[in-house]
Formats: C-alpha cells, sequence, structure tokens
C-alpha cells in the first residue's frame, strides 16, 4: 500500500484498488453509496428520484414507502409476494399516529383549496406552515378544520402579496363569517403568527378592477396615484382594500370622463355597492382632487 501512489475508491463496491497494479488495497469496507445500481443515465434519474421536501403534508415527506413488482417478472413466490403487500399496508397505516390525523386531514382541506383557487407554490408551503403553528398551539376540534385552513391560506396570500377577497372565499367554502372571524380572532390571541402578518395593498386589486371595466390604463395610473396619498396620510389603513381600491377607480374613470356607475364598479371589484359608496364619501371628504383643463 506504501508504494502504490494513485489510489482508487470505489465507493459502490466498497474497495481500495491500486491503479497502477490493479491490486485491491482494501475491501469489504462501508458502502456509503445507493443500495442499487444504474447501468445508463434514464436508470439513473428513475432510481435516483426521490420525493421533495413539503410542508404540505404532515411528516415534511421524510416518509418510506414499500414498493412492490410485478410477480410475473420476479422469481419471489406468492407467499413472499403476499408479505410484501402485508408490510405494505402495514406501513402506510403506522405512518400517520393517532395525535397526526387531524393534522392530515387539514392539510388535505388547505391542499384542496389551493388546488381549487390556483395559488403558487410557495403561497401553499407558507400556508401549510401556517397551519401548522396553529395546530401546536390550539389543538382544534375537528369542525374547525376547514376555517382553520382557510385563514392559513388567507393569511399566506397577503404574506406573499396575493390578493385573496375574504368574504368570496369562505363563501366559496360553505364557511360562515361569523366562525371564520371569531376562529381568527382566537388565533392571534393565542399563537404568535407576527411574522405572517401583513396587508394588501389597494393597487394590488386595480388591475382586475380596470380590465373588468375594460376602461384606459390612464385611469390605472389616476387610481395608483391617488392611493399613494391615501396610504402616505394614513387613510387607507382599517379599510378593505378592494374596497378602496374600487372607490378609488370610481373617482378616477369620473375624472377621466370614462364614466362607470357605482354598480359596475362594485360587480368588477366583487364588493357592494354600499361600500364603494361609503369608501367613495371618506376619499372625497379627506383629500382634494384638482383637474386643470
Amino acid at each position: 500500500m506504501s508504494s502504490c501512489t494513485d489510489i482508487v475508491v470505489d465507493h459502490e463496491r466498497g474497495v481500495v484498488i491500486c491503479a497502477e497494479t490493479g491490486e485491491v488495497i482494501e475491501e469489504n469496507n462501508i458502502v456509503i453509496g445507493p443500495e442499487w445500481r444504474a447501468f445508463n443515465a434514464d436508470e439513473w434519474q428513475r432510481r435516483a428520484h426521490s420525493g421533495a421536501i413539503s410542508q404540505t403534508v404532515h411528516d415534511v415527506g421524510l416518509t418510506t414507502d414499500i414498493g412492490i413488482r410485478d410477480i410475473s417478472t420476479t422469481l419471489i413466490s406468492h407467499r413472499e409476494y403476499m408479505k410484501m403487500i402485508k408490510l405494505r399496508q402495514l406501513n402506510r397505516k403506522m405512518r400517520v399516529n393517532k395525535q397526526d390525523r387531524k393534522l392530515v386531514e387539514a392539510l388535505s382541506k388547505l391542499n384542496h383549496i389551493c388546488a381549487i383557487i390556483n395559488v403558487p407554490e410557495q403561497v401553499k408551503e407558507t400556508a401549510a406552515i401556517i397551519l401548522k403553528k396553529i395546530f401546536f398551539m390550539l389543538q382544534p376540534r375537528k369542525d374547525d378544520l376547514l376555517p382553520i385552513a382557510l385563514i392559513s391560506v388567507v393569511l399566506s396570500a397577503r404574506k406573499h402579496g396575493i390578493p385573496l377577497r375574504v368574504k368570496q372565499i369562505i363563501n366559496e367554502f360553505g364557511v360562515t363569517e361569523d366562525k371564520y372571524w371569531k376562529l381568527l380572532s382566537e388565533i392571534h390571541m393565542k399563537v404568535d403568527i407576527s411574522e405572517f402578518k401583513s396587508y394588501n395593498d389597494p393597487r394590488s386589486f386595480l388591475s382586475s378592477i380596470i380590465t373588468n371595466l375594460k376602461v384606459s390604463q390612464k385611469v390605472h395610473i389616476l387610481s395608483s396615484k391617488i392611493i399613494d396619498v391615501l396610504k402616505k396620510n394614513g387613510l387607507a389603513e382599517g379599510k378593505d382594500p378592494a374596497g378602496i381600491a374600487a372607490a378609488v377607480v370610481y373617482i378616477a374613470t369620473t375624472v377621466l370622463d370614462e364614466k362607470k356607475t357605482q354598480k359596475d364598479v362594485a360587480k368588477a371589484a366583487n364588493v357592494t355597492e354600499v361600500t364603494v359608496r361609503n369608501r367613495y364619501r371618506d376619499i372625497v371628504d379627506k383629500i382634494t382632487i384638482t383637474v386643470y383643463i
């Protein structure tokens, strides 16, 4: 071994070889490579693939699955084949313990919600983190699982700057407003989710409203400038951002002579006419808009 200057370590076979003479210097070492072999790139890609780490499952994706080959392509007996099936079923039952069953159900509801409203993957991952944090502190009842999943998705969407209307989403999934806001209040009191708190900018709702109304980009630009003024003076806080955006668009269409009725704007923003009317009065009472002709 001392005379060999070119040593090759074969991790797959657990041997140390002298490249000059081909002599096996050490053998029966611990093999730190995979338990399978691949002879081409396609086999490597297929066999080396493993499940991605994801917060949307209760065990973060770190699980073991017992695979079963077709009995016609292997030399195993029927008894061994049935043993593999039973081991696989037992493994799946043991994967989720009694304490995690409600969490698994809640995560399933969360994934279902995200699939229906079609949010980005990062929103779903953050929502799963929020949901797990809520579960750790509250241990909620079974009938609270859907509202908690909705709350987690809404908080996550706001954190990532994606506009979601609470009223629209809870109506879509059959959750009452009283249930939603009562549970959200309890979460804020008992769970520290300050890192996920965020406020939707009213400007994030402008694009959809402008598109639905089919007005010019001048309305978009003026609306954005009015919202800037409102934010600088603290007049946009504590109000529904979608309602503010709708009222600002209504003002901009009036100023630019692309008039739309409050009913049209309310429908485009998916808010009520009363909301548009109230936010409009608040804005025109507190700021002055000068039009130069």
